[in-house]
């Protein structure tokens, strides 16, 4: 059956519908097109690295983030840790520390991340092997690492849009006693080491560092002779290497004649040996401190995510989770009927983009992109 409307109801209805078309115009205009965002300011490369050992070239697995900007910029070395098994290291892939370089590709460094000899796809057998337990020997197998770091610094030197004068070197767990190792006699260009909950030789069946005096030892060990800068950065809650054992370590590190600062973190979550891989808020500060010290550049101040005024109650509190995520390349999508998803951590901007409508799209609404934040794109 059709209907049909009289002049005078025509006139009753017409102002209300403009104040309904105009209105949900105003809230589409808040809601502006993803298409629009500007490139990524960080691009993300994978490549194999050609580095040198005993006169045999071994190419390793490796990943550069890096300013979409001329140069040349300071270069992040980062240095990964260890699992307990072979099959454990094979599984390792560079792009799981993406946060992590991104964090210094942010500040303008080129950062890069390659797995070592005998992890994931790179050349070369497992070269750094504590030994067993009660024969432990944590200084060679410290060194054997450091020997990874320093042909990844050479194989490097070619790259035009690298500062070698100004190299940071930065490892986590077996990665930061690395770094330890190295400061004893670094590359040139080498200017500071950040050894985040560095040391080697714990067992997660016994829940203890197997001859942790003889780690205390090799931490001694390189400390002779080394004058490199370098920063500590330990968590209270640290299941792996506690307080206590950081501290004596930093004790003996600082009897030997080396240079180090200890930053002990408060508890982080249920394990704060995770604290660099999670924790990026929280070791922040005392990074660009020691950053700042070393005339490398810091992270500048990060623009504050507003979310749209047609935002309001359970979205409002979401959008703020969103706006506090450290994960790069995420997306905000909501509706003019209330739904609302967001999505952090995707491998590009897209991604976000797709994923963050797709989860929006399953509560029955036409829903859009109100904000994003394009971190790095993949070259």
């Amino acid at each position: 059956m059709g209907c049909s409307l009289s002049k005078r109801g025509t006139r009753f209805f017409r102002p209300a519908i403009r104040r309904a078309v105009l209105a949900i115009g105003a809230l589409l205009a808040a809601f502006p097109s993803w298409a629009e965002t500007a490139p990524a300011p960080v691009a993300r490369s994978f490549f194999r690295l050609p580095a040198a050992f005993d006169g045999r070239v071994l190419m390793l697995e490796a990943m550069e983030l890096r300013p979409r900007l001329a140069g040349p910029f300071p270069l992040a070395l980062i240095a990964h840790g260890t699992p307990g098994t072979e099959e454990k290291r094979k599984q390792y892939k560079v792009e799981t520390f993406t946060p992590q370089a991104l964090e210094f590709a942010r500040r303008g460094f080129v950062a890069i991340v390659f797995l070592r000899r005998g992890y994931g796809t790179s050349d070369g057998r497992y070269a750094e092997s504590n030994g067993a337990c009660g024969r432990m020997n944590y200084a060679d197998a410290g060194v054997e690492s450091a020997r990874d770091l320093a042909a990844a610094i050479q194989a490097l030197a070619d790259r035009p849009y690298i500062d070698h004068r100004r190299i940071l070197v930065v490892g986590q767990s077996a990665g930061g006693f690395a770094a330890l190792a190295l400061a004893q006699n670094p590359p040139p260009g080498v200017v500071g080491a950040v050894n985040f909950a560095g040391g080697r030789g714990h067992f997660p069946e016994r829940n203890a560092v197997c001859e942790p005096e003889k780690l205390v030892a090799a931490t001694g060990q390189f400390a002779r002779g080394a004058r490199l800068p370098t920063l500590w950065i330990y968590a209270e809650n640290d299941r792996s290497f506690g307080p206590t054992l950081a501290r004596e370590m930093l004790q003996a590190y600082l009897a030997g004649g080396g240079r180090a600062e200890l930053v002990m973190a408060p508890p982080f979550g249920d394990d704060g040996h995770y604290l660099f891989a999670l924790g990026l808020a929280q070791w922040r500060p005392p990074v660009d401190e020691f950053l700042r010290r070393l005339g490398l550049p810091t992270l500048l101040p990060q623009p504050r995510a507003v979310p749209p005024p047609e935002i309001r109650g359970r979205a409002e509190e979401a959008f703020r989770k969103y706006a506090e995520s450290l994960l790069p390349n995420k997306a905000f999508a909501a509706s003019l009927r209330g739904a609302y998803a967001w999505k952090a951590g995707a491998a590009s901007i897209e991604a976000a983009r797709v994923d963050a409508l797709g989860l929006c799209q399953q509560r029955g609404a036409a829903c859009s992109i109100v904000h994003e934040v394009a971190d790095f794109q993949d070259e």
